[in-house]
């Protein structure tokens, strides 16, 4: 797996054991889909596997990413990646539950990747608790198994795209500048 767009383009990443990694065609999609949205942003990549989602967004202009696993191959291997791709020192990486951060942070992003589990199937609890870290104007893209519950968009958000590639599902939720 590789970085697919930006100044790290085509950098190799790591993935940990187990891992579901988003594939490099759905990654492309969906920057291309955000790519005003990416330069200066700062990022949270919930559920982060591998990184892959945050760091594609440092290698297209984001400022800083934080990355959140529960698991620590996950951490582990994030950590590895940030210093290969070379931003290490725009990276807050933490081993945490996604959703126990989302209820305990008070920090805010421009952009929130999630890519839960499968058998984690999205939820609107989940999706509530990520749009609340989103800056005014800021966007929430989240991935879920192809057939998943539906979610409605949160108050003050609407939902951009609701796109299916192979057995992935992706949610594309902007909030309103006014929120």
């Amino acid at each position: 797996m590789r970085i697919s767009g930006g100044d790290a383009r085509g950098v190799r990443l790591q993935v940990p054991k187990g891992a579901r990694p988003a594939s490099e065609r759905v990654r492309q999609a969906i920057f291309s889909s955000i790519a005003a949205r990416v330069p200066g942003s700062r990022v949270l990549d919930l559920f982060c596997g591998s990184g892959a989602y945050g760091l594609e967004a440092l290698s297209r202009g984001a400022d800083a990413a934080t990355f959140i696993d529960n698991a620590a191959e996950a951490i582990a291997t994030t950590k590895v990646n940030a210093k290969t791709a070379g931003y290490a020192d725009v990276t807050s990486v933490r081993k945490a539950d996604a959703r126990a951060y989302l209820r305990r942070s008070s920090d805010t992003f421009d952009l929130v990747f999630a890519d839960p589990p499968y058998a984690d199937d999205t939820n609107q609890e989940l999706t509530e608790a990520i749009t609340a870290r989103l800056n005014p104007g800021g966007t929430a893209v989240i991935e879920a198994r192809k057939g998943s519950s539906t979610v409605e968009p949160p108050e003050g958000c609407i939902l951009e795209a609701d796109r299916r590639y192979g057995d992935t599902r992706v949610l594309v939720l902007r909030r309103g500048e006014d929120t």
